[in-house]
């Protein structure tokens, strides 16, 4: 069994989203596997072992989830140097890695 969880986090209270975690702690507790899709990299970094990187429906990244993470970021920073205004991410260097 596979549990999907496509941007839960991105909705709800404090209340829905740390009951959404739990879920899914309890989902890979017991062995099984939990597929997270979002655009929050704290929360990916945070709950995540491994991770893919999806450009235009393709795989770009897969891996560990700070490489597949810096994969993105340099995508984002490509974008940037090109002139593409729309993105904006905000994100420090830690010695754990990037966090937004």
């Amino acid at each position: 069994e596979i549990l999907l969880v496509d941007e839960v986090l991105a909705v709800g209270d404090a209340k829905f989203q740390r009951k959404s975690l739990g879920k899914m702690d309890d989902v890979t507790k017991q062995g099984r596997t939990v597929l997270f899709v979002s655009h929050n990299m704290a929360l990916i970094q945070a709950f995540c072992e491994r991770g893919i990187y999806l450009k235009d429906g393709k795989i770009a990244a897969i891996g560990p989830m700070d490489s597949v993470i810096n994969a993105y970021l340099k995508t984002l920073e490509k974008m940037e140097a090109q002139g593409c205004t729309a993105v904006k991410v905000r994100y420090h260097q830690t010695s754990h890695g990037n966090i937004f």
